[in-house]
């Protein structure tokens, strides 16, 4: 027993040999040194941005030289120590940490300060820091703005004289192209009043595509028939076309309203005190405004021209009113002009400020011409008027935007992933009927999205659940159609790419087991101290193990020794009796 308490005491004072060897990494922080200052080589210091900073560090406690200064986790990445030396009590001591990079995030430049068997932590807050901020993503609108419809400027060279019953004559027109894209396939369609007629039957006329500032002519053979009962007898022309507006192709439609003046056949055309003189007539002889159409919202001049027939009497106190509609009105005028005189044959070009609306109901708006006269013939005065509008076409720009479509992340063959694109309605009318298509080489089961009506200043964004289904490049096209508040069904086409990479086999020992436990390199060694125990703990065991073999060793001797007695007693116990019996039997005798 002796002995294993002597060997339990020796391996306890091995325990705290041991004990005493692993360093104190858990002795309490010191409080000797202090930051007194530092400077930057920078002024500021952006991600991934080299510095060098200089430290200064007083101890103000403690003696003995610094075992070592090491960074710990902060706001740099590398970095290396220069002069490092011995510091006193009360004394100053400069070093240089030089090829310090910025990671971006915080500010801080930490040290681990060793001496004697004490170490301090001293975070210093670096002010020239500038953490990194991550950009705002703003989407790239790059759909092209679509092109406003071509305005087609219809004119007519006028007739020499007035148009009397049963004779022919040829209006020769002028279709001008002012926009900024052609007119494709225009179509003429006719309509003449009561009076007239085209002798030709062609009331369609099919031509050749109009370039952009470019005129096409048409000659219409009329001829006037019957009773003419109304000096201003009319030919409406509507005008269709197709043209590509930067996006898609879509239609538009122009129209003119074109007097044409007759002789009354019902002796009306002349004024009995008047001396037989035709009836001057005031027409309009061609007009203007700008561009192609005005849109919602914008300001633009009419100009229009208006023409005295006659070529024998001028008109005076002329007294023109002009009516527009709810989408278009005059902007900064009177709806009332007076003109004194206009000579025979003569003409006067008037300019009229007009401002649509900021939201239109239709495409054209009509603006009523209304002119009253009087011309004096024969010494008499008479009083006459003409009426006439003008259609201007009418358009609310659209303002619906589309960006490009993003991937959320590239992935492998067969993976899916996301595809999205923002929109936003920035008009000030509903986009309706939105509907989104996906085609190419990409798989998915939401290949058609109906968004629907878009209110206006609403914003949202269009997601398809995409596969790739190539190695490489995936081609994706996104085709978006809708329609705008002018009514004109839109198409706007997107191509994408998408890259995937082949799907490589899983090899189970890349990944690391998550219940294999980590040596944070943290903390006191129990691990030495386990294996003391165990060491102690066997050689308890063997010290017991011997004794118990001793023991029991000694005991079987024991009982082989009583054994021993045991025999040889019962070999005496047969020994005496025969004596005795021989002595006794002696005796007997």
């Amino acid at each position: 027993m002796k002995r294993i308490c002597k060997s339990l005491l020796s391996i306890c004072l091995v325990i705290v040999l041991l004990g005493a060897l692993v360093p104190n990494v858990n002795a309490t922080e010191g409080t000797a040194f202090m930051v007194s200052g530092y400077t930057s080589s920078r002024t500021t210091i952006s991600k991934n941005d080299t510095v060098s900073i200089t430290v200064k560090l007083w101890r103000n406690s403690g003696t003995g030289n610094l075992a070592s200064i090491v960074r710990s986790v902060d706001s740099f990445s590398g970095g290396t120590l220069k002069d490092n030396s011995y510091i006193a009590d009360g004394q100053t001591h400069t070093f240089v940490i030089e090829g310090l990079k910025y990671i971006g995030t915080g500010n801080s430049l930490s040290l681990v300060i060793s001496y004697d068997t004490t170490y301090q932590t001293i975070t210093i807050p670096i002010a020239e820091c500038v953490p990194y901020v991550e950009p705002t993503y703003e989407p790239d609108y790059s759909t092209p703005e679509p092109t406003a419809a071509p305005r087609a400027v219809i004119t007519y060279r006028g007739l020499p004289e007035l148009l009397s019953s049963g004779e022919t004559a040829t209006v020769k027109l002028d279709i001008k192209n002012t926009g900024r894209t052609a007119m494709k396939a225009p179509i003429l369609s006719f309509a003449v009043s009561d009076s007239l007629l085209i002798t030709d039957s062609k009331y369609t006329v099919s031509l050749a595509d109009i370039g952009a500032g470019k005129t096409a002519s048409v000659s219409v053979p009329i001829k006037a028939f019957g009773k003419i009962t109304a000096q201003k007898q009319s030919i409406d022309v509507s005008m269709s076309f197709d043209y590509y507006n930067n996006v898609s192709t879509v239609s538009s439609e122009a129209s003119a309203h074109i007097i044409v003046p007759c002789k009354l056949t019902d002796g009306s055309v002349q004024d009995p005190t008047a001396g037989g003189n035709p009836v001057p007539i005031v027409i309009l002889s061609g007009y203007s405004y700008g561009a192609s159409a005005i849109a919602a919202g914008s300001e633009a001049n009419l100009q229009f021209t208006f023409t005295n027939t006659s070529k024998l009497l001028a008109v005076e106190n002329i007294v023109l009113k002009i009516t527009t509609g709810s989408d278009l009105r005059l902007n900064g005028s009177s709806n009332t002009l007076y003109f004194e005189k206009l000579a025979a044959g003569g003409s006067k070009t008037v300019t009229l400020p007009l401002k649509a609306s900021q939201i239109i109901a239709g495409s054209t708006q009509d603006v009523g011409l209304s002119f009253s006269y009087e011309y004096v013939d024969n010494d008499q005065r008479l009083s006459r008027s003409s009426d006439m509008s003008i259609s201007v076409p009418l358009y609310q720009p659209d303002r619906f935007e589309l960006s490009e479509p993003v991937a959320a992340y590239v992935g492998y063959v067969g993976e899916e992933t996301s595809l999205t694109m923002d929109y936003v309605n920035k008009g000030k009318s509903e986009v309706c009927n939105v509907e989104a298509r996906i085609s190419g080489d990409v798989d998915s089961y939401n290949s058609f999205v109906r968004v629907g009506n878009i209110a206006s200043g609403k914003n949202g964004t269009i997601a398809f659940a995409v596969t790739p289904m190539l190695e490489g490049d995936n081609k994706a096209i996104i085709t978006v159609s809708y329609e705008d508040v002018n009514g004109e069904v839109k198409e706007r086409i997107f191509e994408t790419t998408l890259s995937a990479m082949a799907m490589e086999p899983f090899d189970p020992g890349e990944w690391e087991d998550p219940l294999e436990p980590v040596d944070e390199g943290n903390g006191f060694p129990w691990w030495i101290v386990g294996i003391v125990l165990a060491v102690a703990m066997i050689v308890i065991g063997i010290v017991v193990s011997r004794k118990k073999k001793k023991a029991k060793l000694a005991k079987e001797q024991a009982l082989w020794d009583d054994w021993d007695e045991e025999a040889n007693t019962e070999k005496k116990a047969e020994a005496l009796p025969e004596t005795a019996g021989v002595g006794a039997e002696g005796t007997d005798k």
